[in-house]
């Protein structure tokens, strides 16, 4: 076994944890999962990620009382697409790409950012264009150009999310406060959660779809309001059930409001927070 020190990533409190490096070594995706409970560092939970080295190389919150739909695929992967599949290296991703930076990225992407990623590896470019288009795919548009470290001649930052490996360079407008990427940090734990590589592409880029799709119906259904009428979370949530046949919760239906009105840029005339929680007693 082999003590490590881990830093909480929402007080920065250490501890530390013990880990087999046989367990770790038997990690197909590249890096190893600890869910580190309260306690062990402070009084929060959060998961850590270390690498076949046994180095920490991300420390993560997941809010597990935050639930997103049942994702089911709607289709069978065509030919085609099984070929995009095969031409992504999903270990490389999860190996390389932190967590944290895949959280911000993609928060990043269902607010309608242009993002300029800092990579040191060069080798990984081509692997993080193919990996981004194919989840999201069917669904948002990703403005993305990843520079590789010797590359830093950036053009047109003035409105770009800047991320390079953990850390957040540019956010003008505070979009990647960790306060508000609970659903976001769920879609990553579970894609990173996820043993088979292929299966972990796959829900990534249903969970997107799923986001995609439930917020186009939101944004119809605020076209067809009269003037100065005003939606309850309650009615939304039984026509979302009633046309995709899912049920959602508050806290991912003020997700799907955030893509609406920042991804579409449509403004969700919501009822008073008292009238919305009575709704949906």
């Amino acid at each position: 076994m082999k003590k490590l020190e881990v830093r909480c990533p929402s007080c920065s409190n250490r501890g530390y944890i013990e880990v087999s490096k046989t367990e770790v070594e038997k990690a197909a995706r590249g890096v190893f999962a600890v869910n580190v409970m309260e306690g062990v560092a402070c009084e929060h939970s959060f998961v850590a990620y270390i690498d076949k080295n046994l180095a920490v190389r991300d420390t993560f919150i997941a809010d597990f009382q935050l639930e997103i739909p049942d994702i089911v695929p709607e289709q069978v992967i065509a030919p085609d697409m099984s070929q995009q599949l095969e031409l992504i290296d999903v270990r490389s991703i999860k190996l390389n790409l932190s967590a944290s930076l895949l959280t911000h990225v993609i928060r990043a992407i269902l607010f309608k950012k242009k993002i300029f990623l800092i990579f040191d590896q060069p080798y990984m470019v081509n692997n993080i264009y193919k990996f981004i288009e194919y989840v999201t795919l069917n669904s948002f548009n990703a403005d993305i150009l990843v520079i590789s470290g010797e590359q830093h001649n950036m053009q047109n930052i003035e409105d770009a999310i800047i991320l390079q490996g953990n850390s957040i360079i540019k956010d003008d407008d505070d979009i990647l406060n960790a306060k508000t990427l609970g659903i976001e940090r769920s879609l990553v734990r579970k894609f990173l959660a996820e043993y088979e590589p292929k299966p972990s592409l796959i829900y990534l880029q249903n969970g997107l779809q799923k986001a995609y799709a439930l917020s186009r119906t939101i944004v119809e259904i605020v076209k067809n309001l009269k003037k100065k009428e005003k939606i309850y979370s309650k009615n939304v949530i039984e026509d979302i059930a009633r046309i995709h046949a899912v049920k959602v919760k508050l806290s991912y239906l003020d997700f799907l409001y955030e893509i609406v009105e920042n991804y579409f840029e449509v403004k969700v005339p919501k009822s008073s927070n008292v009238s919305n929680f009575l709704s949906t007693l």
